[in-house]
């Protein structure tokens, strides 16, 4: 497995790669995990049973990999693959993304003979006004080396509907797999309070532009004019953008409405979502997004942006609401329908926790390894 991302580096990509390597392990397999070397973190390490590898790469923010950090890792992980071809001897790679793993595998294929399959995550996918923004001058080079990596690949897989259709527009004859991201139900369990004095309403996720906490925050400005329920907005994670974001708090006067968690680690975001009432996705632009399945398992109604993947999870009036990109007065009204009837919050709870029970990471595994299995016969 290939991904440039790996936990406590990056984000929900690398927390499948994880999950997805220990359900491997745990049907009989046996993994190696290339990533990134970042700090301390030991160059070799085993965990759940499978192995661990970072390559050199010149990674400065936990958060954010920036286009020269991903090409130090292709160029690493490149020579260490070829190396590990021959010690490891896999039947098969599965890398996460089409960029910058796409490449890595690809050599390999050509001069190895390794098959691989490719994840899709979202933003490896060419789209229009992306963040950030000098994306769209870089999609036009990448587009048709994305276009061979697919092409070569055994299968390409979505994590959603969504996302293929977008990936279709760039690779219109491309047969493209989906399989959604999973949930780890036993650790997210239902835990809505019920009658609370004080909402609460949670945003998980980097503090980068493509997940816009500005909106939520521009939200809950108007949510004060619009409810007269009291309620708190809690947003965990870390990232460049938290000044700015808390620059924008304090001039809406919500520097006692909005608290900034900072980064939680992965095994306590349970408790988050448990002390929650409300989640909201701000994000422009997503796969199919981890934090979104983690609430839905603890119970919670989302309110999130209608991007890639959210039509498959939250149907409208059913466990939450979608609204447009950046409308914050459409989040802030919203809300203020949760915040106001927790008899709602209640239905919605209840219907999310239903809808992500096929979501368990074992059944996600099991559709994995049929197409890596694929893989390696052809």
């Amino acid at each position: 497995m290939i991904n440039h991302e790996f936990p406590p580096v990056g984000g929900g990509g690398g927390l499948v790669t994880a999950f997805l390597a220990r359900e491997y392990v745990r049907a009989g397999h046996d993994v190696l995990v290339l990533t990134s070397a970042y700090r301390d973190l030991p160059r070799f390490e085993t965990r759940d049973g499978y192995q661990i590898e970072r390559v050199p790469a010149l990674r400065i923010n936990p958060n954010v990999a920036e286009i020269h950090e991903m090409g130090s890792f292709v160029a690493s992980a490149s020579w260490v693959g070829l190396w590990r071809a021959r010690s490891f001897k896999p039947d098969v790679a599965h890398v996460f993304f089409g960029i910058p793993s796409g490449p890595i595998a690809w050599l390999l294929r050509q001069l190895a003979g390794i098959p691989y399959v490719v994840f899709l995550g979202g933003r490896d996918v060419p789209r229009e006004n992306p963040d950030p923004p000098y994306y769209s001058d870089l999609y036009k080079v990448l587009a048709p080396v994305l276009r061979e990596i697919w092409r070569s690949a055994a299968a390409v897989v979505a994590c959603s509907e969504g996302l293929r259709e977008l990936a279709l527009q760039t690779a219109p004859t491309q047969a493209f797999d989906v399989i959604p991201d999973g949930i780890d139900l036993d650790k997210f369990q239902p835990a809505l309070r019920g009658d609370v004095s004080k909402v609460r309403i949670l945003g998980i996720g980097r503090l980068i532009p493509r997940k816009g906490f500005d909106t939520l925050i521009r939200a809950a400005a108007a949510l004060k004019e619009k409810s007269a329920a009291p309620f708190e907005v809690e947003i965990v994670g870390d990232g460049p953008e938290r000044k700015a974001l808390e620059a924008l708090t304090e001039g809406f006067g919500l520097s006692k409405v909005v608290r900034f968690a900072g980064t939680v680690p992965y095994e306590r975001l349970s408790e988050r979502y448990a002390n929650a009432d409300i989640y909201a996705l701000t994000s422009h632009a997503e796969g199919m997004p981890l934090v979104v399945l983690e609430a839905m398992a603890t119970g919670l109604p989302i309110v999130a942006t209608d991007v890639q993947g959210m039509d498959e999870l939250v149907t409208d009036g059913v466990n939450g609401r979608r609204f447009r990109v950046d409308d914050a007065n459409a989040l802030a009204i919203h809300l203020a329908e949760l915040v106001d009837d927790a008899g709602t919050r209640r239905a919605f709870g209840a219907a999310s926790r239903e809808r992500v029970e096929v979501y368990s990471w074992g059944n996600v595994a099991e559709a994995y390894l049929e197409v890596l299995s694929k893989a390696t016969r052809r």
